[in-house]
Order: structure tokens, then C-alpha cells, then sequence
């Protein structure tokens, strides 16, 4: 005689056949047992091709893919950390863009990493190069070269720095023209910009001519007292304008 006690099944199990209860399992979808929907689930999901070379190149792009933050940690007393394949300036790139880095620029990398804030597109920090090159050329103002200012002015063009370019025009303007036009890369600045620099000097030299040349006292005296004398009579009439030299010399 079995004594073992048998357990007592609820009303509503004992009723439900064992197909039923595996059909209304959360682990079973369509009538699918458990062990098929976990080996649907491990099965390798298709990929549109379009969009994985989309994000592919998205990410190559990217001054933050794999790829470029890739870093190899050298060894040393200085303990530098190396980016392969990449110039410093591409390290200094990736420090400026890193929130809360505001250290000051220095004319070692800045115009490098012009050429990749603009390849990037980082508006942000093309802006504050572009405030570093306009400050930079005003406190060097007359001491810069003609050479230097002439691949200046070409470097504002090429990124479209508005206000660089016009600080450039202006100690362009000043420099001698046969010093800016004996550089063959003064042919590689646009036609407009030449002209810009052409019509500046002219207003410089018409400002200084206004007040080296002025209009000569006598001559004033004269034109208000020729009518007191005949013609012929008096003094030899004056020089109608007075040049002071050494205003003309700054021409």
C-alpha cells in the first residue's frame, strides 16, 4: 500500500491539460515552445547594408571614432600619451574640444588645427581660433613680413574668417606694394581682396596728404586783399598750398 502523501492539485490545474498551460507560458509566442523561441532569439539579425556603411563612414568622420582615440600609453618620465599616426596638432585638436579645456592657443598648432576644426566642422572652436589669429596679428601689427601677411590673408580666405582676413587688409595696406607683389604667392590671394588692399591704401595715403597739405596762410591773406591792389602791383602772389615733408615721408 503507497503511504506517500500525493500532492493536491488546484481546480483549475487539474482541469488544463499539460499543452494548454505551455501554450499560455509568457516564454511561448505562437504556440512555439520555449526552447524554439530561444533559438530564434540567438539567430544572427539582418543588418541593411545602406545603413551599416552609413554609420561606418558617420563614424569615420568622427575626430572621436575608434580609430583617432586609439591611445598607446608610453612608458617615460614625461608618462605622454601617443596618438598613432596622428600629429600633435591632431592631440592638441581633441584637448580643445574636451569640455571645461580652455588653456591659450600657441602659434606651434594653432593653424594646423584650423585646418581640422574646418574639416570637422567645429564652429565653436574655429570661433576662438579665429579670436587667437585676429588678436595674435593686432599685437604684431607693422612687424609682421609681407610674406607672412600675404599666407595669412591667403589662410582667412581659404576658412572664411571674416575678421582675420580684414585685419590683414589692413597692415597689407600699409606694407610697400612692390614688397607684397614680388612674392608669387601674392597671386594666389583673390582679385577682391587685392583690390580691398589697393583701396585701403589709397584712403591711408589720402589721410595723410590731408594733413601734410594744407592750404598756406599767405595765400589766404592774398585772395582776401588782391582786390585792394591793380594787377600787376604788390608782391608775387603766394603758393596756394604748404607741404609739410616729414608728414608726407610716413607715405
Amino acid at each position: 500500500m503507497d503511504l506517500r502523501p500525493r500532492m493536491k492539485l488546484s481546480d483549475t490545474e487539474s482541469l488544463r491539460p499539460r499543452a494548454q498551460v505551455e501554450e499560455n507560458s509568457p516564454r511561448s509566442a505562437g504556440g512555439l515552445h520555449s526552447v524554439d523561441v530561444i533559438e530564434d532569439e540567438d539567430k544572427p539579425k539582418q543588418v541593411d547594408p545602406l545603413e551599416e556603411l552609413t554609420t561606418h563612414e558617420r563614424d569615420l568622420a568622427s575626430p572621436f571614432s575608434k580609430q583617432n582615440v586609439a591611445l598607446v600609453f608610453v612608458t617615460d618620465r614625461k608618462k605622454k600619451y601617443l596618438y598613432p599616426g596622428k600629429t600633435q596638432s591632431f592631440c592638441s585638436f581633441l584637448r580643445y574640444l574636451s569640455p571645461g579645456f580652455d588653456d591659450e592657443f600657441s602659434d606651434d598648432t594653432v593653424h594646423d588645427m584650423l585646418a581640422l576644426a574646418d574639416e570637422y566642422q567645429t564652429d565653436d572652436l574655429k570661433k576662438r581660433i579665429e579670436k587667437f589669429l585676429v588678436t595674435s596679428a593686432l599685437s604684431k601689427s607693422d612687424a609682421i613680413t609681407s610674406e607672412q601677411i600675404i599666407l595669412d590673408i591667403i589662410e582667412a580666405e581659404m576658412y572664411k574668417l571674416s575678421e582675420y582676413l580684414n585685419v590683414s587688409i589692413a597692415i597689407a595696406s600699409r606694407k610697400k606694394i612692390i614688397s607684397l607683389t614680388k612674392s608669387h604667392k601674392f597671386e594666389e590671394i583673390s582679385h577682391k581682396t587685392q583690390r580691398k588692399i589697393s583701396f585701403k591704401r589709397c584712403k591711408d595715403i589720402d589721410k595723410i596728404f590731408n594733413k601734410a597739405v594744407k592750404v598756406s596762410h599767405r595765400f589766404k591773406q592774398y585772395q582776401e586783399n588782391k582786390n585792394i591792389f591793380p594787377f600787376g602791383l604788390g608782391s608775387t602772389a603766394p603758393k596756394q598750398y604748404e607741404i609739410d615733408i616729414k608728414m608726407l615721408a610716413n607715405i
